[in-house]
């Protein structure tokens, strides 16, 4: 008997082999075969006592059972049932067809490592991990408090003694954990684009209870994976509204995949922050890989070059064509991407002239006006980080919620209402230190955008 159910055995594990992927349904089918297996589990415990030659049957068949069930291939589902907590991860990157792959080519590192704290644990699960970076997850649960009273005060990656360039702190402020009640765990993961490896590694979190914030601080290692980028050079110029931009490359890494995009410094307009949100690369099926909102920075070492990192990475997909599309482009005339304001006449001297600037006034040495608000933008695309004076002396401008970068700071505020907002910011203490008039704002958010049917051929 024994014989006959190994050859049904060896049979089913044929046809399993055979079974195609579908990536697209893998988080919904993962989580009923999670679902089946257990319940499967379950009854297993109650009706097999003893240990024999027969049970090793019953649990192959069990294995087969929870893979036919989520419809993958059997090494990834073996993966999956072999790593304690990967139920939440999946529930993570069920969106994100690149971590997914990752995941199944065994870029997912288990880390695993817990820390309680008055009754809240606080879970380092793991890492994707690739040469350029990785991403981090974490739970929290508790027996004792409903997670959704929790809330974050930040997060932070720590090298030795000294924070990492990926920092996440609110400041005075916090953010609710869960956005749901009665919630038994919450799981998350937080992209650290650029993370070298470093020594004594550890990822610090502040969670808020009530009047009082817990501070979990966990130790963790994780291995560089030693991969090759795969590099598309493209060097293509593309003209928007007669603005010049030349895409460079795209640089594809299994958990990351970034544009280069460099302006032309001689373009008539300013690129403002989060100009390439609407970027896309299509492929020849229709599959889109679209720009991370508000992610696209410029590396002091590239000058003009804008990088651009995308949603999801096609690490381990080989498309045949790839297209790149732009989308609205954030811009403004360079002459007009600013505003000049005399605190001693409390006039506006220079502001854009299609302004939503009003109602200046100095008084108490602060600075404030008002910022028209309409149906397409709010107080997040309006603002500037610092303000110059007539000796160029610079004023970094700390808004409450960011903690400061810089030494010469002053304080400032943004307040929104309907239909308008009020933006507010110290001006520096003259018993400190003194500031020459006219002081100059540069805009760096305003809603204002240059869009033209343009695209370029990546492959």
């Amino acid at each position: 008997m024994f014989e006959e159910e190994k050859k049904k055995l060896e049979q089913r594990k044929k046809s399993i082999d055979k079974m195609e992927v579908s990536k697209e349904k893998l988080h919904f089918a993962v989580q009923s075969g999670f679902a089946k297996a257990k319940k499967e589990q379950a009854l297993k415990r109650v009706k097999i006592i003893k240990r024999s030659s027969w049970s090793i049957v019953i649990a192959a068949i069990l294995l087969i059972s929870f893979i036919t069930t989520i419809s993958v291939s059997p090494v990834f589902a073996n993966k999956v049932a072999s790593i304690p907590g990967m139920d939440r991860v999946l529930s993570l990157i069920q969106q994100d067809k690149g971590l997914t792959a990752a995941v199944e080519n065994d870029y997912y590192q288990p880390i695993n490592k817990s820390l309680e704290k008055n009754g809240i644990t606080v879970t380092l699960d793991g890492v994707l991990a690739d040469n350029n970076g990785l991403v981090v997850f974490y739970s929290v649960q508790s027996k004792e408090i409903d997670i959704s009273k929790l809330e974050l005060k930040y997060i932070q990656l720590w090298s030795g003694l000294h924070t990492t360039n990926y920092s996440f702190d609110l400041g005075s402020h916090s953010i609710p954990l869960a956005p749901e009640e009665n919630t038994d765990i919450y799981s998350t993961s937080e992209h650290l684009w650029k993370v070298k490896q470093g020594k004594d590694l550890s990822w610090v979190v502040g969670l808020k209870n009530g009047d009082k914030t817990e501070h979990f601080r966990i130790p963790f290692s994780y291995k560089k994976m030693d991969v090759e980028s795969k590099n598309f050079i493209v060097n293509k110029e593309v003209k928007i509204e007669g603005q010049s931009l030349k895409v460079k490359e795209v640089i594809v890494d299994p958990i990351r995949a970034v544009v280069k995009i460099e302006e032309n410094p001689k373009n008539t307009k300013k690129l403002l922050a989060r100009p390439f949100d609407e970027l896309e690369l299509v492929d020849e099926k229709g599959r889109k890989w679209s720009a991370i909102p508000g992610n696209a920075y410029k590396p002091l070492e590239e000058g003009n070059v804008w990088e651009v990192p995308l949603k999801e990475s096609f690490y381990f997909y080989e498309p045949k064509k790839l297209t790149l599309t732009f989308g609205k482009i954030a811009a403004m005339d360079k002459e007009e991407a600013y505003i000049l304001i005399d605190t001693e006449s409390k006039k506006f001297i220079q502001q854009p002239s299609q302004s939503i600037f009003s109602n200046l006034q100095v008084k108490d040495n602060r600075v404030s006006f008002t910022v028209n608000i309409d149906k397409d933008y709010d107080m997040n695309m309006v603002g500037f980080i610092k303000f110059t004076d007539a000796d160029e002396k610079e004023f970094y401008i700390h808004y409450e919620g960011r903690t400061p970068l810089y030494s010469n700071y002053v304080k400032g505020s943004k307040t929104n209402s309907p239909g308008e907002g009020r933006i507010e910011f110290e001006l520096p203490n003259k018993s400190v230190t003194t500031f020459t008039n006219p002081i100059r704002l540069d805009l760096d958010f305003y809603p204002s955008w240059i869009e033209e049917d343009a695209e370029i051929k990546v492959k």
